[in-house]
């Protein structure tokens, strides 16, 4: 779950990183706002229908135009280097409002997408007009983006609650080498600029991105790695100067397919006593309209990996829709695999290169469903889970009732 400090054990000195200053405890990365759904979540019953989820995540491609040092989606991009087609994405914009409906719980809407990959989504040319259809349904969306495109997408991107840009750097040396870019290319100027011009955008057309709210608007994301937890401070500083609501920071965790290889990202503990010094620095920005997030709770305390649970439910919470499988797949089909931080792992995949989405509601809560779910080994098989805090509060305040959570 999200503590507001995280404490971070180092020898026998013990040091705490505060994640948030504590008027923002009530902030978009705190876990504790997954208590909302436990309503809903209190009906995954094996054999009975399973709720549409609140929130999916779409994969518009595994097409890429960097080539960062710790992609989690490093797998997809070698073996499955294709896009969504544009009726693949529009046929999904006006079915996902009905999935509550065809699997019989129409009180439990799909309420969010994340737009993601992958890939880079606005390499897909079709993404800005499923931000359009879906919105236009009543869904609200964010998008996660490398920023490098984003210019001609500004009507489409203004229509998001947020737009998270994952820059990861201060500067553009260190942009480009964690990217994956040639020194000579001024990309990272590229990616500033374009952060500017659609806050800028979204304030003077007031639309969604752009609504005077706490938590509304753009995220300069920011994952840590060992080459560049030094420009914490110096990026947060940028962040805010270019109308950024807020800068995101959390550990690069390794990809599945990459666990218990040389490839594996490991911080040491002066990365640790580093961050803790930066982000200290950096929260001393934080103002009415900007704030700064170091979130580490889904980590042990030395950045690794921290599954505290002991089965995955969170494949009955959400899911990730994608390209597919291969070149020989039918074009207009996608796959629906349970979990993003696996993505191309087939063990986890509901529906490969399927070409209906009504199929999706067909399989949702089915008994493949459930033997996905039996078949996972977590300590052996899954990486730092972005889904930590929903399985733990599954098992510990649907199952166990642990907070006796009807005494309010």
């Amino acid at each position: 779950m999200a503590y507001q400090n995280t404490e971070m054990a180092a020898g026998s000195s013990k040091r705490v990183i505060k994640e948030w200053n504590t008027h923002k405890r009530w902030n978009p990365f705190n876990s504790y706002k997954l208590l909302a759904h436990v309503d809903r979540w209190g009906k995954i019953l094996r054999g009975r229908p399973i709720p549409a989820p609140v929130l999916i995540t779409v994969d518009p491609t595994n097409i890429c135009n960097f080539n960062c040092a710790w992609c989690n989606a490093d797998y997809v991009r070698k073996h499955r280097n294709f896009r969504l087609s544009r009726s693949t994405l529009l046929n999904l914009a006006d079915f996902l409002p009905k999935w509550s409906s065809a699997v019989g719980m129409p009180d439990y809407p799909l309420e969010a997408i994340c737009i993601a990959g992958g890939g880079e989504p606005l390499l897909n040319p079709h993404t800005g007009e499923f931000i359009d259809q879906v919105t236009s349904n009543g869904i609200e969306v964010g998008i996660v983006s490398n920023g490098s495109c984003m210019y001609e997408y500004m009507d489409s991107l203004a229509r998001c609650t947020w737009v998270g840009v994952s820059v990861d750097a201060g500067t553009s040396s260190t942009f480009n080498n964690l990217k994956g870019l040639k020194s000579e290319k001024n990309t990272f100027d590229t990616v500033i600029e374009n952060i500017a011009i659609l806050a800028d955008y979204s304030r003077r057309h007031k639309t969604q991105l752009g609504k005077d709210h706490p938590s509304y608007g753009i995220s300069y994301k920011y994952l840590l790695y060992p080459d560049n937890i030094g420009e914490v401070y110096e990026a947060s500083k940028l962040a805010k100067e270019i109308g950024c609501k807020n800068i995101h920071f959390r550990p690069a965790g390794t990809p599945w397919d990459k666990l218990g290889t040389d490839e594996e990202i490991v911080f040491k503990e002066e990365d640790v006593k580093l961050f803790q010094e930066q982000i200290s620095k950096a929260q001393e920005l934080d103002s009415d309209d900007f704030n700064v997030f170091g979130i580490t709770h889904k980590f042990n305390h030395q950045f690794g990996r921290s599954n505290c649970f002991n089965m995955c439910y969170s494949l009955f919470m959400t899911a990730v829709i994608m390209p597919p499988s291969n070149k020989k797949s039918p074009k207009d089909c996608f796959v629906m695999g349970l979990c993003c931080d696996r993505r191309g792992d087939k063990k986890l995949e509901l529906l490969t290169d399927c070409e209906d989405v009504e199929e999706i509601a067909h399989h949702w809560g089915s008994k493949s469903h459930w033997k996905i779910h039996d078949s996972i080994d977590i300590q052996k098989e899954c990486p730092r889970c972005t889904y930590q805090p929903h399985n733990q509060v599954y098992e510990q305040v649907i199952l166990n009732d642990s907070m006796t959570h009807k005494f309010i």
